[in-house]
């Protein structure tokens, strides 16, 4: 039999989607301009640049201020008065020059990309085909191709080893439950912490995968698979309460930048997807 036999229902199929949605407004960090000085403060913001103080519009013309013995009261250096706008450029030039810290090699252009998307495109969802590059090669990677891997064992196994010829309901299902027991991709790998994409995607909030077509032959079988995903470029107040966020002054900025009350910049929507060609049988 050399024929195509597809699903039995209707492609593309949507065969798994994450508890999180995309599109999630509501988040906490993808919020904006809701702090003032005091909040700020309480989150234990105080030294937030090394080149200005946001909260006077100062810029400083000596090293940032240094606390004293009681950890309170900061002794602040010379500087001049600055503008609102001059301010907010300083901080995300300084926002930029603190990414090298974390983003060096192929992926090293995208936290830049994103940091000037923040800066100037009020809120936009965010694209870029270099992401989708490195959002495939994890989905297809070695140690990361987990989820992959499952999806064709389930699919190869229904199709060949029970030679069934079309997928039902109850097949489905099955697969979902599978695929939601899986490592789903995300760019947690160790190079990803100097690469640029972990500070560019430091989580994947929401993913989807379809089968786009499935064709089946007398003992094989080869599908394409769709996989999106979409990240928050945007900090919550359960970020900068992780130490591990706010030790970093590129955090810090971050933070500012998007929460508090006179500068308020807005997060967005960071989307990236994949097509990912899969096969099994003989």
């Amino acid at each position: 039999m050399n024929s195509d036999m597809l699903l039995s229902m209707q492609l593309p199929l949507k065969v798994f989607a994450t508890y999180h949605q995309f599109n999630a407004l509501n988040e906490d960090d993808m919020q904006c301009g809701d702090l003032n000085d005091m909040d700020m403060r309480s989150l234990g913001l105080q030294d937030i640049s090394a080149k200005v103080d946001p909260y006077r519009l100062i810029a400083f013309e000596s090293q940032p201020f240094i606390l004293d013995d009681s950890g309170f009261n900061p002794q602040y250096p010379a500087g001049r008065a600055i503008s609102h706008y001059e301010c907010a450029n300083i901080l995300f030039d300084e926002m930029k020059e603190l990414s090298h810290s974390f983003a060096f090699g192929d992926y090293g252009e995208i936290i830049i990309d994103l940091i000037d998307h923040f800066h100037y495109k009020q809120g936009q969802d965010y694209q870029s085909l270099l992401l989708d590059k490195a959002y495939t090669q994890i989905i297809e990677g070695i140690g990361t191709n987990e989820t992959l891997m499952k999806i064709t064992n389930e699919i190869d196994s229904h199709l060949i080893r029970r030679s069934n010829v079309l997928f039902n309901l109850n097949d489905l299902q099955s697969l979902r439950f599978i695929i939601n027991k899986t490592v789903l991709p995300k760019f947690n790998r160790w190079e990803d912490r100097y690469n640029g994409l972990g500070i560019s995607v430091h989580d994947i909030y929401a993913q989807e995968i379809e089968i786009v077509n499935l064709h089946r032959y007398a003992q094989s079988w080869d599908a394409m698979l769709y996989f999106k995903a979409q990240d928050h470029f945007g900090l919550g107040r359960e970020d900068i309460n992780k130490s591990l966020y706010r030790c970093f002054r590129f955090f810090r900025i971050w933070f500012f930048l998007q929460r508090h009350e006179r500068f308020a910049f807005k997060p967005f929507f960071t989307n990236f997807s994949a097509h990912v060609h899969t096969r099994g049988g003989m």
